[in-house]
């Protein structure tokens, strides 16, 4: 890690994925992502033909990592498909590091838009979701 690097904590790590409606590639859907830890910050990007996309991880600069204290930032990902839009990921992730989120696995995801979100408790923190991974 650089002196540059210093203070700085994932926020959200880098996902990757596919997005499906009804089983079909969600092409030319819209994905917003959204991160509340010090700063509530944004991004978005369009799945490609047969509903690739990808984001970046996102860093915020913060005290915090050298103090006794909880990290807790707030994710969420909505997608924006033909008028509609659909969650397809909440989450609280509780430590720093990339990849947390998963339990140190890559955000690499197949997501059915129009599906269920389902619970999961297993990485520390609540993850509600319609992705697979």
């Amino acid at each position: 890690m650089s002196i540059l690097d210093a203070g700085k904590s994932c926020v959200f790590s880098e996902v990757n994925g596919v997005l499906l409606f009804q089983g079909k590639p969600a092409a030319g859907a819209v994905i917003k992502r959204q991160v509340e830890y010090q700063d509530k910050e944004g991004d978005q990007t369009t799945a490609d033909d047969a509903g690739r996309f990808s984001l970046p991880a996102l860093y915020q600069r913060s005290v915090v990592k050298f103090l006794p204290a909880e990290f807790v930032a707030a994710q969420s990902l909505v997608v924006e498909y033909q008028g509609q839009e659909y969650k397809i990921w909440s989450n609280t992730k509780r430590k720093p590091e990339p990849n947390a989120e998963l339990g140190g696995q890559p955000l690499n995801l197949s997501c059915e838009i129009t599906g269920e979100l389902k619970l999961h408790r297993e990485f520390g923190s609540i993850l509600r979701t319609s992705c697979t991974w």
